[in-house]
């Protein structure tokens, strides 16, 4: 699966981002200005145009996890992911009984503002992806531990704050990253668990489906606007 962040205020581009194809839409509320009140109108025109919506929530919070799910996104990604404790209070957040402990309330957007037949819905909803995001050295010297939990679906490996841990902010494909990266993807796939991570070149992105990462992220909607606003005037200037 292809996707990209969204760091947008103005629906459009969501909806824009469906018609041009892509499989799901990071709504990034962990840096980006996304208001509740933006995310809501984000997810509908995410599902008008067929895209997935996937909210990164700003922190590993239970009232903001829930609230994310709220809104009708189909899944939640929760950032700096660095022990077991921390993923096992993620999916605690994101999951209804028996799974989980998410706060109930199904007069929300995920359940159709009450229409939706409650016990469906609360079924439903543990169905809704749970994304796992290990930035760090922690989260990777914790990552065994991690693997092994059930209730969670996709572990994101977020290669621009891994490049900082390993003393080489902002080079993501300085050897020491792909090291770890390699490492984390050898982890993972003895246990049968899907990877994702961030491209922004064409060259990373084909390292990451080379080393099987399946959900990945490939740049950011407003800078994604900005150089085909710049190959646009370049081509039409020669």
């Amino acid at each position: 699966m292809i996707g990209l962040f969204s760091k947008t205020t103005d629906s459009s581009f969501v909806e824009a981002s469906g018609l041009a194809g892509f499989d799901f839409i990071i709504i990034d509320q962990e840096h980006g200005p996304i208001s509740t009140e933006n995310l809501t109108n984000h997810v509908r025109a995410a599902k008008s145009s067929n895209i997935t919506p996937i909210v990164r929530v700003s922190e590993n919070n239970h009232n903001l996890i829930g609230s994310a799910l709220d809104s009708g996104a189909e899944g939640v990604q929760v950032p700096n992911i660095s022990s077991l404790i921390d993923a096992e209070k993620a999916i605690d957040a994101a999951r209804f009984f028996p799974d989980g402990n998410r706060g109930v309330c199904r007069f929300v957007a995920s359940a159709s503002f009450g229409e939706m037949d409650k016990f469906t819905y609360f079924k439903k909803s543990n169905e809704k992806l749970l994304i796992l995001q290990v930035e760090g050295v922690e989260g990777i010297g914790n990552l065994d531990k991690i693997l092994d939990l059930k209730g969670f679906d996709i572990l994101f490996v977020g290669p621009y704050d891994l490049s900082q841990s390993l003393g080489v902010p902002g080079d993501i494909t300085h050897e020491k990253v792909k090291k770890e990266i390699n490492k984390i993807r050898k982890m993972a796939l003895e246990k049968g668990v899907k990877l994702g991570s961030f491209a922004d070149s064409p060259e990373t992105y084909k390292f990451l489906v080379d080393n099987c990462f399946e959900y990945i992220a490939y740049s950011v909607d407003i800078n994604l606007f900005i150089n085909g606003l710049k190959k646009i005037k370049s081509d039409l200037c020669r």
